[in-house]
C-alpha cells in the first residue's frame, strides 16, 4: 500500500466518528455500517506488512461483528467502528504478549537491532501498558454508543481517545530521553 492510500485509510478512520454525528438521523445508519465495511475491506486488501498491520484474522472478525451487530441494530452498529479498531489494536498488542518479541520491541528493534534485556523487559510493559489503555478506550467508546451519548461519544472518539494517545505516547518518548533508554 503506498504513502498515499495509507494517508487516504487514516484521514477516513479519523472522520468516521465526525461523519457518522453528522449524518445521525438524516443518513440511514446502514449507510454507515456499509462505509465502515468498506474500510475494512480495505484494510484487509491492502494492510501493509509491519509489526502493526492489522491484517487478515482481526480483519475478517472486525467485519463479522460488524455485520452481525448491523443485522441486530444498525444505529448502534454505525457506531461501532471506533471501539471495534481499538479493540482490534489491543488484539496486536496483547496477542505480542502472549508470542513474543512484544510489538514495541518490534518497533524499537526496527532502530536497534541489539536491545539490551531490560530494555526487552521495558518494551513489554508499554505494550502491556497499550494493550489496557486501548481495551479501555474501546469500552468506553461502547459504553458512550450503548448509552445513547452521542455528543458524548463524538466528543471521545474524535478528540479525547486522541489526546490521551497522543499524551502516552509523548509522555513515554520523554520517559525515555530523561532516562536515556534507546528510541
Amino acid at each position: 500500500m503506498g504513502p498515499a492510500m495509507r494517508a487516504l485509510l487514516i484521514v477516513l478512520g479519523l472522520a468516521y466518528p465526525v461523519l457518522a454525528y453528522w449524518g445521525h438521523g438524516t443518513v440511514s445508519p446502514a449507510v454507515f455500517v456499509l462505509v465502515a465495511l468498506a474500510l475494512l475491506a480495505a484494510r484487509y486488501l491492502l494492510a501493509p506488512v509491519g509489526p502493526l498491520n492489522l491484517n487478515h484474522p482481526t480483519v475478517l472478525i472486525i467485519g463479522a461483528a460488524l455485520i452481525v451487530m448491523g443485522l441486530v441494530d444498525q444505529s448502534l452498529a454505525s457506531l461501532a467502528y471506533p471501539s471495534l479498531i481499538s479493540w482490534a489494536f489491543a488484539s496486536a498488542f496483547g496477542l505480542s504478549l502472549l508470542h513474543p518479541p512484544s510489538l514495541i520491541e518490534r518497533f524499537a528493534r526496527a532502530r536497534h537491532p541489539d536491545l539490551p534485556d531490560e530494555a526487552r523487559a521495558y518494551c513489554a510493559r508499554i505494550t502491556l501498558l497499550w494493550t489496557l489503555w486501548l481495551l479501555a478506550n474501546g469500552l468506553i467508546a461502547a459504553a458512550l454508543a450503548f448509552g445513547g451519548k452521542l455528543e458524548l461519544w463524538l466528543l471521545w472518539t474524535s478528540l479525547i481517545n486522541y489526546l490521551i494517545s497522543g499524551s502516552l505516547f509523548g509522555g513515554e518518548w520523554l520517559f525515555r530521553r530523561l532516562r536515556r533508554m534507546p528510541s
